[in-house]
C-alpha cells in the first residue's frame, strides 16, 4: 500500500483507502457489492476489507457485520451499493462512524430522496461521491472500488486519467485507445458531493497523473471547474474535454441522466476557450488526442501550424480540407523548405501539404529528409505524417512502408520542440506493426481527421488560466444607481422600455445615438426642427422586440413632409401587425453616416454560467451571417478585443483587401466591456441584451448604438 497522511482527504481516502467497507453485497446471488469485492480482491487489495450485512455471516468469503454500528471506526472508504430507501440511512451511519468517504453508485433516486442525499452530501465532512455512478479505479496501486466485472479494472497502470460522468463512455473510451495506459479512471455520476472539478484539483498533485481526459454532462459549480483546470495548467498536466448535450436532444438526455441545470453549447465552449480548452466531439477524436496526451516524449504545439507529408496526391488534398474544418493552418512552406523538398524528392512539387508519392524517384532517404525539412520550417508548428499500409502489400511495399514510419521516428527523436504525429489509415492487422515502426514517441492514429484534431489539441492548454477567469474591471459604474436601477427592473417583464432602456445604457456608459421618444407626429417635428435631419424612425412598443420585422422602422426620413408620412406608416404597419401591441410611441434618431459598418453587442444570462456576452456582425441579416464570438461575463476589455479578432467582423475591420479603411476596435471592445458588467450585475433580472445595429465608424472606430433590446425575466 503507498504511504498516506495521517488523516487523508475525502478523495485520497476514496482513491487510496486504507479500508474498505461494502454495503449491498450478497450472500446467495451476484450483486454490484459482490463485484466491488471481487474487483478488490482480484487486483490484490491489502488493506482492510470489510462487510455489511444484516443476516450473513459471511459473503464472498468474508466476515460479515450485521449492521455499520459494529464496524471499527475511521473507515477510508464506504461502498453504498443499495436500494433507494437504504441510501440516506446508510450515509448517516458511516458519517456517525467516521467513514471518510462514500460511493454511492445507486441509480434512480426518487425526487426527495435525490434531495435529502444532496442535502447530506453537501453538509457532510464525509465526501460523498456519486450517485447513479460506477465507481472509481486507482490502477497505480490496484485499488478498484468499480461496480462492473468489464475488464476495466484489471488494465495496465499509466500515466491518464480519465474522469467521466458516465460510466459506461469510461469503459469504452478505456477500452478503445489502444496503446494508452491510465493512472485512475473514475465515473463522477451525479455528483451531489466530489464533482469533476474536484477530481482535476486532486490529480493535478497525482505524481502518476500527467494528463486527463474529461467526459462532461455538465458544470455544476463554474468556479471550482475553473480551479480544477487552473491546478492542473499550473501542474504541467494538460485537459482534454468531450462535451455532450450541445443539442437540445443530446441536452434533454444528460438533463435526464444527471438531474442538473444543462448551460447552452455557446456557454460552455465560451468557457472551455477562455481557458484554452482543447474540446473534442467523439469518442474517436478523445482517443486520438489521449493518445498524444500520454506520450511523456510528445511535445505541446506552439500554434496550429501544421505542415504534412502524405504519400498520395488525393490525401495531401483531404488532409488540407479538413485541417480547415478542425481550426488548423496549412501555411505555404517557407521558400528555402520548398526548394529542399524538391531536392529530395524530385518531381514533387514543394507545396504544403507535400505529396511525397508525386515523386518520379522516391530516392534512398528522400522520405526522411523531407520530414526533416518539414519539420526545420520556422512556420511551421507541429508535423503530420499521412500513411496507410495494406494486409495485401507485397514485401517490397512494406519495406518501403516500414521507412517511412521509421523516418517520422527519427524525425521526431531530433526535431527540436515539434510535435510529429502519423495519420494512418492502415488495415487493423498491421497496425501494430506500424505503432513498432514508429516506435514510442510518435502516436499512430487511426484516421486524417482524428490526428489534426489531436495536433490542434497539443496547441491548447498552453494559456495560464487568469484568476477566477473573468478578468477584474477598469470601470464600474455608481452602485447607489445600480441598485436604484435593479429595483426599477424587478417591476418589469419582458421587453424593458425604450426610456428605462437608454437609462440602463447610459449607467454604464455605452455610446446611444441621440434620440427620444415622442407620443405624436406633431411632437416628433418639433425634436427634429431642433436637431435636424435626416432621422431614422422607429415604433416604440414592448410589445414588438424586433421593429423592422413588423415594418416598424424607416430610415433616411429627410424633411417634415417624410417624417410625418413615416409616423403614419408605422403605426399602421404595426397595428396590422399586431393588433394587441401597446404603441407607447415613436423613436426619433439621427441617422448615422454612412460610413460605418453593423456590429453586434448583446448577452443572454445562462441558467449555469450567468450572463454570456456576445460580439459580432450586426445588421438585419444577423441570424444569416451567425458571425459572432462569445465569452462568460464580465469580459475585460482585451478579452473583449479578442473576442473581436476571432470574428470575420473583425477582419473587416482590420482592413481586409482594403475593402474599408483599418479601423481602431478598441471603443468597440470597450463597449462589449460595458455590457458584460451590465450583464453581470443585472443577471438575475434580466435574460437578454441585443444592442444591434451598433455602428462601428471606418477608421476612428467611434461607436453609436442606434438600436436596443433589454428584456427582463418572466417568472
Amino acid at each position: 500500500m503507498p504511504e498516506y497522511p495521517s488523516r487523508p482527504d475525502g478523495l485520497t481516502a476514496l482513491l487510496r483507502p486504507r479500508s474498505v467497507v461494502v454495503l449491498g453485497a450478497s450472500a446467495k446471488k451476484r450483486a454490484s457489492g459482490n463485484d466491488v469485492l471481487r474487483n478488490l480482491r482480484q487486483a490484490g487489495y491489502d488493506g482492510d476489507l470489510h462487510v455489511v450485512h444484516p443476516v450473513a455471516s459471511s459473503v464472498e468469503g468474508l466476515e460479515a457485520v450485521p449492521d455499520i454500528g459494529a464496524l471499527p471506526t475511521g473507515i477510508d472508504a464506504g461502498v453504498v451499493s443499495l436500494p433507494t430507501p437504504a441510501v440516506l440511512d446508510a450515509l448517516r451511519g458511516l458519517e456517525k462512524a467516521g467513514c471518510r468517504s462514500a460511493l454511492v453508485p445507486t441509480a434512480g433516486l426518487d425526487a426527495a430522496t435525490a434531495l435529502e442525499v444532496a442535502r447530506f452530501a453537501a453538509a457532510s465532512d464525509m465526501t460523498v461521491h456519486g450517485p447513479n455512478c460506477m465507481g472509481v479505479i486507482n490502477l497505480t496501486d490496484r485499488v478498484p472500488l468499480w461496480i462492473s466485472d468489464s475488464g476495466i479494472t484489471r488494465l495496465p497502470a499509466g500515466n491518464v486519467a480519465l474522469v467521466a460522468q458516465s460510466g459506461s463512455a469510461a469503459i469504452f473510451i478505456a477500452h478503445s485507445t489502444g496503446p494508452v495506459r491510465y493512472s485512475k479512471i473514475v465515473s463522477t455520476g451525479g455528483e451531489y458531493g466530489a464533482t469533476t472539478a474536484a477530481y482535476l484539483s486532486w490529480l493535478a498533485r497525482d505524481p502518476a497523473t500527467t494528463a486527463a481526459g474529461v467526459l462532461l454532462e455538465s458544470i455544476k459549480d463554474v468556479p471550482s471547474f475553473v480551479e480544477g483546470v487552473a491546478a492542473m495548467r499550473a501542474a504541467g498536466k494538460p485537459v482534454v474535454v468531450l462535451k455532450v448535450g450541445r443539442s437540445s436532444v443530446g441536452s434533454a438526455a444528460t438533463t435526464a441522466h444527471t438531474g442538473a441545470l444543462i448551460g447552452s453549447g455557446a456557454a460552455y465552449q465560451a468557457l472551455f476557450d477562455q481557458l484554452d480548452l482543447p474540446v473534442v466531439t467523439d469518442y474517436d477524436e478523445m482517443a486520438a488526442v489521449l493518445q498524444c496526451l500520454a506520450v511523456p516524449e510528445l511535445p505541446a504545439a506552439a500554434g496550429t501550424r501544421v505542415g504534412v507529408i502524405t504519400i498520395s496526391g488525393g490525401q495531401a488534398a483531404l488532409t488540407a480540407d479538413l485541417a480547415a474544418d478542425r481550426g488548423l493552418t496549412v501555411p505555404r512552406f517557407a521558400e528555402a523548405t520548398a526548394r529542399g523538398l524538391e531536392s529530395a524528392m524530385p518531381g514533387a512539387p514543394g507545396h504544403n501539404p507535400f505529396d511525397a508519392g508525386g515523386s518520379v524517384e522516391y530516392p534512398d532517404g528522400g522520405f526522411r529528409r523531407s520530414v526533416e525539412l518539414i519539420a526545420a520550417d520556422d512556420d511551421v508548428d507541429s508535423v503530420l505524417v499521412v500513411l496507410d499500409a495494406q494486409a495485401t502489400m507485397t514485401d517490397a511495399e512494406t519495406d518501403y512502408e516500414a521507412d517511412e514510419f521509421r523516418a517520422a521516428r527519427a524525425v521526431a527523436e531530433s526535431a527540436p520542440g515539434k510535435p510529429v504525429v502519423v495519420a494512418s489509415s492502415s488495415a487493423l492487422s498491421v497496425q501494430p506493426r506500424c505503432e513498432e515502426q514508429a516506435g514510442p514517441a510518435v502516436p499512430v492514429l487511426r484516421g486524417i481527421g482524428n490526428a489534426l484534431v489531436a495536433l490542434q489539441a497539443l496547441a491548447r492548454n498552453r494559456q495560464p488560466v487568469a484568476d477566477g477567469v473573468r478578468p477584474g474591471a477598469r470601470w464600474l459604474p455608481e452602485a447607489e444607481a445600480v441598485e436604484a436601477l435593479k429595483e426599477e427592473v424587478a417591476q418589469h417583464r419582458g421587453a424593458l422600455s425604450a426610456d428605462l432602456t437608454r437609462r440602463l445604457l447610459a449607467l454604464y456608459g455605452l455610446p446611444l445615438v441621440e434620440s427620444a421618444v415622442v407620443p405624436d407626429a406633431d411632437a416628433a417635428v418639433r425634436w427634429a426642427d431642433e436637431h435636424g435631419y435626416p432621422l431614422v424612425v422607429k415604433v416604440s412598443s414592448p410589445d414588438v422586440p424586433h421593429r423592422s420585422d413588423v415594418g416598424g422602422v424607416v430610415l433616411g426620413v429627410a424633411d417634415e413632409a417624410a417624417l410625418r408620412q413615416a409616423v403614419e406608416d408605422i403605426a399602421a404597419q404595426v397595428r396590422a401587425a399586431h393588433p394587441e401591441a401597446v404603441i407607447e410611441g415613436f423613436e426619433i434618431q439621427q441617422q448615422v453616416a454612412a460610413d460605418s459598418t453593423e456590429a453586434l453587442l448583446g448577452f443572454v444570462a445562462d441558467p449555469v454560467f450567468g450572463a454570456v456576452t456576445t460580439v459580432g456582425t450586426g445588421g438585419t441579416l444577423v441570424e444569416l451571417y451567425a458571425d459572432t464570438a462569445s465569452a462568460l461575463s464580465p469580459v475585460g476589455p482585451d478579452e473583449a478585443a479578442a473576442l473581436i479578432n476571432r470574428t470575420r467582423l473583425g477582419t473587416l475591420l482590420g482592413g481586409y483587401r482594403n475593402l474599408l479603411p483599418k479601423t481602431d476596435t478598441s471603443p468597440l471592445a470597450d463597449a462589449a466591456h460595458r455590457l458584460s458588467l451590465l450583464g453581470t450585475d443585472f443577471a438575475g433580472l434580466l435574460t437578454e441584451a441585443d444592442l444591434n445595429p451598433a455602428f462601428v465608424q471606418h477608421g476612428t472606430g467611434r461607436v453609436l448604438i442606434a438600436d436596443s433590446l433589454l428584456v427582463a425575466r418572466n417568472d
